[in-house]
Order: structure tokens, then sequence, then C-alpha cells
């Protein structure tokens, strides 16, 4: 395996940007909401979804698991579920 010393000015290093939220909305909510979508659109079922959420080895949604729990993660995939069309397999 290749190693590089470490360089303080990496142009490649993993940078972290936070963005202000107008009051009132729930990003983590919306986070959610779009690991569900993203999931589903290439083909995971809700059960497999479930686990991801469940692992910690998928931070961000074990995050949204962690603080909101198992209740809110499954009324989310039933709310995203019933909206995708079955009929359309790239959906």
């Amino acid at each position: 395996m290749l190693k590089k010393d470490f360089e303080t000015d990496d142009p490649y290093a993993l940078v972290g940007q936070g963005f202000p939220c107008p009051p009132g909305y729930d990003s983590m909510g919306e986070m959610a909401r779009c690991f569900i979508e993203e999931f589903a659109m290439i083909g995971y079922s809700e059960a497999l979804i479930l686990n991801l959420f469940k692992s910690p080895y998928y931070q961000g949604p074990h995050g949204v698991f962690k603080a909101r729990g198992e209740g809110y993660v499954r009324d989310l995939m039933a709310e995203v579920f019933s909206a995708v069309d079955r009929s359309n397999p790239h959906v």
C-alpha cells in the first residue's frame, strides 16, 4: 500500500462545511429523507435501509437513528416508499 506523508496544505483533504438554516428548518429530517430516498432509488428494501440506519458504520443514518429513534425512521421510510412509483424501476 502506498503511504504518503501528511501535508498541512493537502488539496485533497476532506473538509466539511456547515450552513446556517432558517429557524424551524428540520435539517436532520431532510437528511434522513435524502438517505432513504437515495437507498430506495438504487433498489434497497425497507428492511435493508433500516439495518443501515441501525449500523454505526453508516454514521449519518445512524446519527439520525440515535437522535430520533426507530419509530421515526420507520415512519419516514413508510412515507417515502408510499410515494415511490413501483412501475418505473428508475425512480
